[in-house]
């Protein structure tokens, strides 16, 4: 008996390859349109401008790396366990926390990291990290 369904044996002489193309023109567009933000990240923007502006007064942590790897917190010398017992205690009482870190520049990467690993886990997200001006550049 024979088969119920057809068999079609006819040999395909082209494919439509309109829908390919729009596809592809369409992710080309998107990508061409985002480019700019992915580079960038940021957005210029134009602030508003007032004659009279008051600063808002932040508490700031100044964290030393020296170059011996010795800590300091605000002035204090400490270590890198009670470094972020400290850290999580005032970061526990100020939610708005502000740490500024400053390392020597013959301090390795992975003691920056680490300490930076230390603020983090406290829950502190507002980091800053200082560096100085080269000459002539200021």
């Amino acid at each position: 008996m024979a088969s119920s369904g057809q068999d079609n044996d006819e040999a395909i002489f082209g494919i439509n390859v309109t829908p390919l193309v729009d596809i592809t023109l369409v992710l080309l567009i998107i990508f061409m349109a985002t480019a700019h933000m992915i580079v960038h990240r940021s957005m210029n923007l134009n602030l508003p401008k007032v004659a009279h502006s008051q600063d808002v007064p932040t508490q700031s942590l100044q964290i030393l790396l020296q170059a011996d790897k010795s800590l300091q917190l605000n002035g204090q010398p400490v270590d890198a366990q009670a470094l972020a017992i400290n850290l999580a205690q005032m970061a526990r009482l100020d939610p708005s926390l502000r740490v500024t870190l400053s390392a020597d520049e013959r301090v390795t990467w992975g003691d920056v990291a680490a300490v930076l690993d230390a603020i983090r886990g406290a829950g502190i997200t507002r980091i800053a990290t200082e560096v100085q001006p080269k000459k002539g550049q200021g």
